[in-house]
């Protein structure tokens, strides 16, 4: 048994077209994020932030250099 999850990335305003592709198939879909300019990782939980991080600390894996 194979738990993969895929990942997909689209332009805005080709997501519903994709999301119909991906129904025609009988394949599940949902938007789960927006790529943004801004160099951080921020994510939400019930209009709550609860990450904030910028993408330098995510190139060093946490580590100092």
């Amino acid at each position: 048994e194979s738990q993969e999850r895929m990942a997909v990335v689209v332009a805005p305003e080709d997501a519903e077209k994709f999301r119909a592709l991906a129904s025609k198939e009988n394949l599940e879909s949902t938007i789960v994020a927006q790529v943004k300019a801004e160099p951080r990782l921020k994510m939400t939980w019930n209009g709550k932030t609860i990450v904030d991080i910028s993408r330098e600390f995510l190139n060093s894996n946490g580590a100092e250099k």
